[in-house]
């Protein structure tokens, strides 16, 4: 993606404004891998493609805010969402003859109607979501990357103290641009995180698995249970994890640290999943993010039924085969394409 050379100012211009717009494309469809991170990470240590990248992403707000809006619902009709196309095509330059590039415009326009970032009543708050089944990489104002799981949502308020980021459901990775002045707070629901830079995943749970679990894969991450409702200082047990650690908090306490591999921290991100003497309730609401038809379980007794198991992205669908195969359950699938896990009987 980088060009090298010296060349007319001009045909500079149009160069970084075609690589930020691959890096946004590339980012926006799916995590960057080791390699790509390192050179696009290079890539924007230079103030020229940094400002293109950032209007880009400044494009992708005020999108966000008008998608939120009246208008916005009126622009997705399809009618008006193809004028909201050719608008975003004319600017970004993309030749109508070009059908991968075509492509690209597309995923943009889908991106910025249905999955932009939505603005709050503060300038400086933002929100960001992911689809079912979708993971999205975002860039915070101050560099932060942020990747979002299947079916995930985050609010994120940044000031001159401190930069905050509210999990409001799923699943985050956080790879925390380092900032001493101000420190990195996460919050999902009873649980606190606080960092200064570092790479971390934060899993909010749900009601059928009401644990936050925080997963460190580099750096140093202080975990506290703080109680909900409360927006003063943390209170109750406190712990700090470094790589390869891992605690859930629930009921306002933070478990004790076990370990786990750094290297296979938020493996999701990849599309892999894998768990070693996790509850059911844990393992089925991850793959209601993943999946097109829920799977409910019927009973509460068998929300802490300890499995071992890993499965793929692709296998979301099939999941609930492998579980009957596997437990003491039988599965049950309603009319409207529900699953629903019950015991099994004696003899299974």
């Amino acid at each position: 993606m980088m060009a090298t050379g010296n060349s007319h100012p001009q045909t500079d211009i149009r160069r970084i404004e075609a690589e930020a717009r691959e890096w946004f494309m590339l980012r926006a469809e799916r995590p960057l891998y080791a390699a790509e991170q390192d050179a696009f990470d290079t890539w924007l240590q230079q103030g020229c493609n940094r400002d293109a990248y950032q209007q880009l992403e400044q494009i992708d707000r005020s999108l966000a805010v008008l998608a939120a809006s009246d208008e916005g619902a009126r622009l997705r009709r399809p009618g008006a969402f193809i004028s909201l196309l050719q608008n975003l095509r004319s600017y970004l330059g993309v030749s109508p003859l070009s059908g991968l590039a075509f492509a690209c415009t597309l995923m943009l326009a889908v991106g910025v109607v249905y999955l932009a970032p939505w603005q709050s009543e503060s300038d400086s708050a933002y929100g960001y979501a992911s689809a079912l089944a979708q993971t999205r990489q975002v860039t915070l104002p101050d560099g932060t990357l942020v990747t979002l799981g299947g079916d995930s949502a985050i609010e994120t308020e940044f000031g001159a103290a401190a930069r905050k980021v509210k999990l409001l459901r799923g699943q985050a990775f956080f790879a925390v641009r380092k900032d001493s002045s101000r420190p990195f707070i996460v919050r999902a629901q009873g649980a606190e995180v606080r960092v200064i830079g570092t790479r971390f995943d934060v899993n909010a749970g749900n009601k059928m698995n009401p644990a936050v679990k925080v997963t460190v894969e580099e750096g140093i991450v202080d975990v506290a249970a703080r109680p909900q409702g409360q927006s003063g200082a943390t209170a109750g047990s406190k712990v700090r994890l470094t790589a390869g650690q891992q605690v859930k908090v629930r009921e306002d306490q933070v478990s004790r640290i076990s370990k786990v591999d750094a290297a296979q921290v938020a493996g999701w991100r990849q599309g892999k999943f894998s768990y070693r003497d996790a509850p059911l309730a844990e393992i089925v609401a991850d793959a209601n993010r993943y999946r097109k038809q829920r799977i409910v379980i019927g009973t509460p007794e068998l929300e802490d039924l300890r499995v071992t198991t890993a499965f793929t992205a692709d296998q979301a669908e099939t999941l609930v085969a492998m579980l009957e195969q596997s437990l003491p359950v039988r599965v049950f699938r309603e009319p409207d394409g529900r699953v629903i896990i019950w015991p099994g009987s004696a003899e299974d």
